[in-house]
């Protein structure tokens, strides 16, 4: 994959607009409500740490909303994994009629997924902290390592796994060991796509998330075939 990554890429960006091809309305439904969802939750905990670090008093519920923001936040980058799962199943099978964009927008929820993915969330969040406070660089490095890790646990799900906390995690750093910068480069790629959407107050992005979605499902299921499916 990666002695070639520039024809790759353009064949995986090409495949995903094949994929999108009539789906389009559903794609950009599943993302819109999505995104209203995180947006609020996101709004709210900045909302909550502002009045917090605002407040100057000894009030017990005001000292307990403290890790509250963060928590909203958190959770909000969980629901987006959603993103994730629902464009790589459109992926895999490119007929959006069986799942609504309502259920799809929620995916990481469904079908088992929740507790699995959930926890090697967690543990995601908790190692690429942890190697962020070393520096910068090597946490970027390891968001890399770990960036498969939705899709493996949802093909794990789906194959009647039974997931620990930690399987999705090691997984990825396997399968994207001498792929990280095949992946740095390729989100790179969408750069301009992404300045281009957000210029008109950011309605572009309704297309672009998707399409960026669908082509990294494509990554994913290029580079794992269906080996966590089994």
């Amino acid at each position: 994959m990666g002695e070639n990554m520039s024809t790759t890429r353009r064949e995986l960006k090409d495949a995903a607009k094949q994929s999108l091809r009539g789906n389009w309305g559903w794609a950009v439904i599943v993302f819109l409500i999505n995104a209203i969802i995180t947006w609020l939750l996101t709004a709210s905990g900045h909302h909550i740490d502002s009045f917090y670090m605002n407040y100057d008093g000894n009030n017990v519920f005001f000292q307990i909303l403290s890790p509250v923001g963060g928590i909203l936040a958190w959770v909000a980058d969980f629901i987006s994994l959603s993103l994730a799962i629902s464009f790589l199943h459109l992926r895999d099978s490119e007929d959006t009629t069986e799942e609504k964009p309502y259920v799809a927008a929620f995916s990481v929820f469904t079908e088992n997924r929740f507790g699995p993915e959930c926890i090697n969330y967690v543990m995601t969040t908790i190692f690429t902290f942890l190697w962020t406070l070393l520096l910068i660089i090597p946490g970027i490095i390891k968001s890399y390592a770990y960036s498969m890790t939705p899709y493996i646990v949802s093909d794990m799900v789906a194959s009647g796994k039974s997931v620990g906390a930690t399987d999705g995690i090691n997984a990825s750093k396997e399968l994207m060991n001498g792929h990280k910068m095949d992946l740095f480069i390729f989100d790179l790629s969408f750069i301009g796509w992404f300045i281009l959407g957000s210029i008109p107050a950011g309605i572009g992005l309704l297309w672009v998330i998707p399409y960026y979605q669908t082509a990294k499902a494509n990554f994913y299921r290029n580079l794992a075939g269906d080996q966590f499916l089994k």
